[in-house]
């Protein structure tokens, strides 16, 4: 495996390893169907499964590509996370009259 190899195959097992809990919030922001906290149990133990595999995967395959791996796999799961942070702040700026979010006094 080279360097380029394992950082693709980092960035993609980073978004593979993102969109269960992603998924989730997505619904979550959407208001239509409630989340319940053993799905997102789920979905966070089943990111944490395949990031895990995965850099246990390349560990034995390629020792020297860990390192690259891993950051790859890193960034791109921070990376889907700044969008859907980004996302629900947006939602959460909708809600309020732009007046109270330019005052920076309390809403009496």
């Amino acid at each position: 495996m080279d360097g380029v190899c394992a950082i693709v195959a980092g960035s993609a097992f980073g978004v593979l390893g993102a969109l269960p809990p992603a998924v989730l919030f997505e619904r979550a922001l959407r208001r239509s169907h409630p989340v319940g906290v053993a799905a997102g149990l789920a979905s966070i133990l089943a990111a944490f499964a395949v990031h895990t595999c995965s850099i246990l995967v390349v560990w034995l395959v390629s020792r020297a590509d860990v390192l690259l791996f891993g950051a790859a796999e890193v960034i791109s799961f921070l990376l889907v996370w700044v969008v859907e942070a980004v996302r629900a702040w947006r939602d959460a700026q909708r809600d309020t009259s732009p007046r109270e979010r330019k005052s920076g006094e309390s809403s009496r």
